[in-house]
């Protein structure tokens, strides 16, 4: 949803909406060791259209309905780390860190969001910046990595309800 004009100068420009570039179809489980997923990407059709000439002013990552019946690690999330290495090697790609505090409790249907669990956003802006620069931005594809921190327990397996990228 847009926001209203300003009153004070109505014709001044709003902010572009979000454009979901792509999304991942159906819900997967991380655990122990690293995940790898790959998003499809499309080329943007509606109000992002205008940044692949230029660079979009927000790059976002969404990481969405992370259910567990376990406490589990934390993950951290990589883009696009080269195949065969290892994301930690790459503190530049990495997108944030998905916080599982509460992810039991959120999980459940009688928890205040009906158990959808845990969602989180990303600013990735600099990140993709990094990935054009060094010509590893791929516009149809995009690799995440999930990498599980210390747990000194064999970690569980949680599930994402979907991961999904936004140009604005």
């Amino acid at each position: 949803m847009q926001p209203p004009p300003d009153p004070k100068d109505p014709q001044k420009s709003r902010p572009p909406l979000p454009e979901m570039l792509g999304a991942t179809n159906h819900p997967f489980e991380i655990g122990p060791g690293t995940t790898e997923i790959q998003l499809t990407l499309q080329a943007p059709g509606g109000p992002a259209r205008s940044t692949t000439e230029s660079k979009p002013a927000e790059v976002t990552l969404r990481v969405e309905n992370i259910t567990g019946e376990k406490v589990a690690p934390s993950f951290i999330v990589y883009l696009n780390v080269p195949q065969g290495e290892t994301p930690t090697k790459y503190p530049e790609l990495m997108a944030g860190t998905v916080g599982l505090f509460g992810l039991v409790e959120s999980s459940h249907p009688d928890s205040m969001n009906g158990g959808a669990g845990l969602s989180f956003k990303f600013n990735i802006t600099e990140v993709y910046g990094v990935l054009i620069a060094s010509k590893r931005w791929d516009p149809r594809n995009l690799k995440i990595s999930l990498v599980p921190t210390f747990w000194d327990v064999p970690v569980p397996r949680v599930r994402v309800g979907r991961i999904s990228l936004y140009f604005q």
